[in-house]
């Protein structure tokens, strides 16, 4: 998935879950699920695709690295009295793992899961000592992301690609809607953060 197909799943989970509890998305909860639907990517991609240091291309995608260290959010969270973001967080998080599972389905390919359990599963077939696709390890960020957006391109041209290109784009306005709804939750936070730092120039 792409980060704004991540960060759109990540909201709708993380709203539903707090309308269940009488809730509405506030600030700094919204803040906390678009930081953690894009936290596997942002700490793998560069460690990866830049720095060359992940062979594998995954670390933080690992439920081995996931759990324990959304329940040490979570503890964190409820010692400081922020519970609530650090919900938003874990849900964002984890709603990130199963959508970067469901593209590989969903456009005719088999299920690939191997990185949920990295490093006790390797990557199928491709040499264990650089299990990366595309450009490869090292070959920076701007590089690799192209591939990929070029391989999705080229996905969404066959009818099945077209059907996906739907159903997100039924998702990405429900998402919006859905948001619109809550209040338009982190748009002060925003506001304040432009504001104060343009007052500073």
């Amino acid at each position: 998935m792409f980060p704004w197909e991540h960060l759109a799943v990540g909201y709708l989970c993380y709203s539903l879950f707090a309308h269940l509890r009488g809730r509405t998305p506030n600030g700094p909860a919204t803040l906390a699920v678009v930081v953690g639907t894009q936290f596997p990517d942002l700490v793998d991609k560069p460690l990866s695709w830049a720095l060359n240091v992940l062979p594998a291309g995954v670390f933080a995608h690992s439920l081995f690295v996931a759990i324990p260290l959304t329940a040490l959010v979570l503890v964190g969270g409820w010692r400081i009295g922020r519970t609530e973001p650090a919900i938003a967080f874990t849900v964002g998080y984890l709603s990130h793992l199963p959508g970067d599972v469901l593209p590989s389905i969903v456009l005719g390919g088999d299920a690939s899961y191997w990185f949920l359990f990295w490093p006790a599963v390797a990557r199928p077939g491709v040499d264990v000592s650089d299990p990366i696709v595309g450009p490869g390890a090292g070959a920076g960020i701007v590089t690799n992301a192209w591939y990929y957006f070029q391989n999705y391109l080229g996905q969404l041209a066959t009818p099945k690609g077209l059907l996906f290109v739907a159903v997100e784009l039924l998702v990405l306005g429900s998402v919006l809607l859905l948001w619109l709804r809550d209040g338009r939750p982190g748009t002060g936070l925003f506001t304040r953060f432009v504001g104060r730092h343009s007052s500073r120039h």
